[in-house]
Formats: structure tokens, C-alpha cells, sequence
């Protein structure tokens, strides 16, 4: 399930020149929120961090429905319109990455590229797919998935849909 936000992917470098990076650590305390507004742990069938925001999908109608929440500036906007939904979820309490290290290998390996977003999905059985989208200064964008400790599993170049 691909609900990745695509505005994440038209950030730019800095006006220092310093690669930008998504807000990784405003994840944990996005999830908080939304999971206190509504009353409990929810179910997330995707959760990601543009350099500006924190996007949520939360599962709804027992998996059949999501609602797309955003957290900017210490704050959860309102809803998003609720729409079908499929896939597999999770919760809060399954994310288990450092927000301060998982991009290290990253930053290290591609120095002048800028990573617009990161993305934390669902998978089979419970497991969690974390990724990368990498974009050089040329454009191109590269899709990178990695572990939990931010090592580089597998990289792929992004196609447009």
C-alpha cells in the first residue's frame, strides 16, 4: 500500500546548502498524539516524515477505511477525509527505530543528497518495512529500504507513477 505523501518529495537542500532530512523524531511523539486524540492505540497502515510534517494513516472500520492525519509543529491537524483502505498494520508500539541514527548510513554514504522522506509500513505477520526516499541534487530519487538500525537492505530507483 503506497500512501506516501508526495509532497515530502519536492523538498530542496537548505538555504545553507545543507541536505535536508524528514522530521524522524517527531514520529514517536506524532503517534502519541494522534493515539491520545483518539482515545487509545490505534492502527496505522503507514506513518512518514516529510522535512516539514509527520503524515499518519490510521486504519478505520476494523481495516477496511483510513483516515490521514497530520502532526506540524508540535500539533495534529484535523482529519483528512476518510477513504478504503487495504493492507497490512501496526501499532505504535511496534516502531522501534533511533530517530537520532537511522539515517546515519545514509548521510555517510550520500552526503549531498537530500532525504525528503521516511517511511514506516506494515508488513506480513507484523513486521515493519522502514524507507528512505534519497534525492540527489540532479533530481533523481532513489528508494532505499532500511533495518531498524538504518542499515541499507536494498536500494531502487524511484519510478514516477
Amino acid at each position: 500500500m503506497a500512501l506516501t505523501a508526495a509532497a515530502g518529495l519536492s523538498a530542496c537542500g537548505g538555504d545553507d546548502g545543507a541536505p535536508t532530512q524528514p522530521l524522524v523524531g517527531d514520529i514517536a511523539p506524532a503517534m502519541t498524539a494522534l493515539d491520545a486524540e483518539l482515545g487509545g492505540p490505534q492502527q496505522f497502515f503507514e506513518v512518514n516524515a516529510t522535512p516539514q510534517v509527520v503524515n499518519l494513516f490510521v486504519a478505520t472500520g476494523g481495516g477496511t477505511g483510513v483516515t490521514p492525519f497530520v502532526y506540524v509543529g508540535d500539533e495534529l491537524a484535523p482529519a483528512g477525509d476518510p477513504s478504503t483502505a487495504e493492507g497490512n498494520t501496526f501499532g505504535a508500539s511496534a516502531v522501534r527505530f533511533d530517530p537520532a541514527t537511522v539515517l546515519d548510513q545514509l548521510r555517510t554514504e550520500l552526503p549531498e543528497s537530500d532525504v525528503v522522506l521516511f517511511t514506516v509500513v506494515g508488513g506480513p505477520d507484523g513486521a515493519l518495512q522502514y524507507s528512505a526516499a534519497v534525492q540527489s541534487d540532479e533530481g533523481g530519487v532513489l528508494d532505499v529500504v532500511l533495518g531498524a538500525d538504518g542499515a541499507v537492505q536494498s536500494v531502487t530507483p524511484a519510478v514516477d507513477s
